[in-house]
């Protein structure tokens, strides 16, 4: 019998478990008395021992919060006369709080009255640690998948529903019962774009590939009730800690406003906003394609440039709301006059471009003359006015002969302003002989708007600082003109200046500066009580056709003594092509300002073939390097091996160097390297209005 004790004791040490023994008085739990025997104290952290106790006493080691609940079902174990399973928390001595649990039998006398317990009691703190931390895990996880913004979806292995979060019941349209143990296809069920259905399911894939599945953003999610979302989803796979694929997880989120957004910007950027047509890039790309398919295929399409007569007049007389609402409702017009094939597109302002895919010449002539005569028939009505429009057309045929988009769209262009030319109202048909014709056309056009820019004074002056760099200093800029018309933008002149050359206009605006320039000089020289300030040095280009001008070296002359300008003040620059063109005259000119004190820059130097042989023969104070060298010279070595040399060239000569174009720091601090005198560009200096 102490053996089967002794080996029964030695058992419940290896379990870590103790005896639980009490004595029942009068079948009341409260008035019993607890035995504990040998290391069964050390479960309320006393010392060990046996140890018997007042139930009582034992009870005020239990955690106050579990007393009552202890109590009660021991004396209903007891009453009933069964045995019970509870566990508790007690305190030790030390402050600690423990779990305790116990499981014990009653015992009865012979007339079935309990007399007493009899079971067992072990330690269950770290379970029931290791069971809050997963509770609280799992509460968290919980939490955060109910908080988070997006659709969380779990499966198992098998692709059947196991778990949505709050946001996923919202976006799905199911509840977490309704949709627990269906099929995720039917559940999350997700359509293209287009409304087919998507070749296979995120989460299925997922679980095939066993692999996370990345964003998928073309999708629509098919609610419980119908209604169309788009969203954007994502997969991965549950694994277990040995490796087995439990299921998946299918994240989601609605996009709709962001691809509604994305929608909307990729139509702005080929769509004109106003008229709904598709705009200048857009046509662009469509004439791209239509000329490579007329390369490859042999394809032959056509191409309309439409200019809208009179529409001027409509902004004019109504305002540009008017013009914003004829713009519509023509648009609206020509579309349904048109085949389907066909694209509109507005070009700009009152330019409207139209493409017509497999159409030759001769049907394509029969189309744009029917969209003449639909504009030509239209009337606009605003405010108790009626205009009637007509509209310029250019047509130009797109085969496997056309250069070039770029080619196809001026030609069009071009053939627009000729029929404009010819009497408004018209189809033209481009020829090869058009550009040129247009071009001189239009400047042919020009030389009415020089003489009136001369009738009206519309002429401006701008000047640009030439920085001296190191030793050099004192104010040095170069004078640059400009076209301001009464009404419209400024106008550069590379607008006005070929022009002006082909018609032999060019020596009277030479001629303008020069007195401009002596103008402005003698304002700003102060009046003859103020000191007189640091002379400024202006460079005033010269055309090559006034280098053959007889008569301007007088007028210089006469211009400077007549405003009591120092030479030494007027810096003539001229181009290196026009001075080996003109060069014996160039010799001569120079020659006679030069020894009155003027002093002369060779601008854009390098641009010749013969540039170092022709610069011994000429009085030349500057060389101004050309801009094609400088403005990459910070990364082009050969540019800057050419600056380099054109620099040291100079110097041995006596002549000081400019760079042109030096339009940022990087190109500045190369110039400054080499050792160049000046620098000219945005990087040292704007333009500026200059008074004449």
């Amino acid at each position: 019998m102490e053996n089967l004790q002794r080996h029964l004791r030695m058992a419940l040490d290896a379990a870590r478990m103790m005896i639980w023994d009490s004595e029942l008085a009068d079948g009341k739990v409260i008035d019993s008395t607890v035995k504990w025997l040998g290391a069964g104290t050390s479960l309320l952290g006393l010392p060990v021992g046996d140890l018997t106790q007042p139930f009582s006493i034992f009870l005020q080691c239990v955690d106050p919060e579990d007393r009552d609940q202890l109590l009660d079902t021991m004396q209903n174990a007891v009453d009933r006369g069964t045995g019970y399973e509870v566990e508790y928390r007690v305190l030790w001595p030390d402050g600690s709080r423990h779990w305790l649990a116990a499981k014990a039998h009653v015992f009865c006398d012979d007339r079935q009255l309990p007399v007493g317990t009899l079971g067992i009691v072990w330690d269950i703190t770290e379970r029931k640690e290791t069971e809050q931390a997963t509770a609280r895990q799992r509460e968290l996880a919980a939490v955060t998948l109910r908080s988070i913004g997006e659709g969380v979806i779990t499966t198992n292995a098998d692709g059947e529903t196991d778990y949505l979060n709050y946001i996923a019941e919202q976006l799905t349209g199911w509840t977490l019962d309704q949709a627990r143990g269906l099929h995720i296809s039917a559940t999350l069920r997700l359509i293209d774009d287009a409304g087919a259905p998507i070749p296979e399911h995120a989460a299925l894939q997922c679980l095939r590939l066993r692999q996370a599945i990345g964003m998928s953003s073309q999708n629509q999610l098919v609610t419980r009730e119908g209604r169309h979302i788009a969203v954007e989803e994502s997969a991965a796979p549950i694994w277990s800690d040995s490796g087995e694929l439990l299921g998946a997880v299918v994240v989601f989120r609605d996009v709709s406003h962001e691809r509604k957004l994305s929608k909307q910007l990729s139509w702005n950027a080929s769509h004109d906003t106003l008229t709904g047509l598709i705009n200048r890039r857009e046509f662009e790309v469509q004439t791209a394609a239509a000329l490579h398919s007329a390369k490859e295929d042999e394809h032959v399409h056509a191409l309309l440039y439409m200019d809208l007569d009179q529409f001027k007049i409509v902004n004019d007389t109504c305002g540009h709301s008017a013009g914003d609402l004829l713009l519509q409702l023509l648009a609206k017009m020509l579309q349904t006059q048109m085949r389907d094939s066909d694209i509109l597109a507005r070009l700009g302002g009152d330019e409207l471009g139209v493409l017509l895919p497999h159409c030759p010449p001769d049907q394509a002539l029969l189309i744009a003359d029917q969209l003449r005569q639909s504009i030509k028939n239209f009337r606009f009505v605003w405010d108790h006015h009626t205009f009637e429009l007509g509209v310029s057309i250019g047509l130009v045929e797109i085969n496997h002969l056309s250069k070039s988009m770029t080619e196809l769209l001026i030609a069009a262009d071009q053939a627009c302003y000729l029929a404009k030319e010819r009497g408004r109202n018209r189809v033209h048909l481009y020829q090869d002989a058009d550009l040129r014709l247009a071009r001189r056309l239009g400047e042919m056009q020009w030389v009415s708007r020089l003489n009136e820019a001369f009738e009206h004074q519309y002429f401006r002056l701008y000047a640009q600082p030439i920085v001296g760099l190191g030793r050099h200093d004192g104010a040095h800029d170069e004078v640059l003109i400009r076209i301001q018309p009464a009404k419209g933008d400024l106008i550069l002149p590379g607008a006005f200046i070929p022009a002006a050359e082909r018609y032999d206009m060019m020596t009277a605006i030479d001629r303008w500066v020069i007195r401009a320039v002596c103008r402005h000089v003698q304002r700003t020289r102060g009046g003859p009580d103020e000191p007189p300030p640091a002379p400024a040095q202006y460079s005033v280009n010269l055309s090559g056709s006034s280098l053959s001008d007889e008569g301007l070296h007088d007028y210089i002359i006469g211009q400077f003594a007549e405003h009591g300008i120092a030479p030494e003040q007027i810096c003539f620059e001229i181009t290196e092509t026009a001075v080996i063109a003109n060069l014996i005259k160039a010799q001569d000119f120079m020659a006679g300002l030069k020894a009155l004190g003027c002093r002369f820059s060779l601008d854009d130097f390098g641009s010749g073939l013969s540039s170092f042989a022709y610069l011994k023969a000429l009085p030349v104070d500057f060389l101004k390097i050309d801009g094609v060298f400088i403005r990459d010279i910070a990364n082009n070595a050969i540019n800057r091996a050419m600056v380099k040399a054109i620099n040291e060239v100079g110097h041995v000569m006596g002549i000081s160097t400019v760079a042109e174009y030096v339009e940022d720091e990087p190109t500045l601090a190369v110039v400054r390297e080499l050792g160049l005198d000046y620098a000219q560009g945005y990087a040292v200096g704007t333009l500026r209005p200059l008074s004449a």
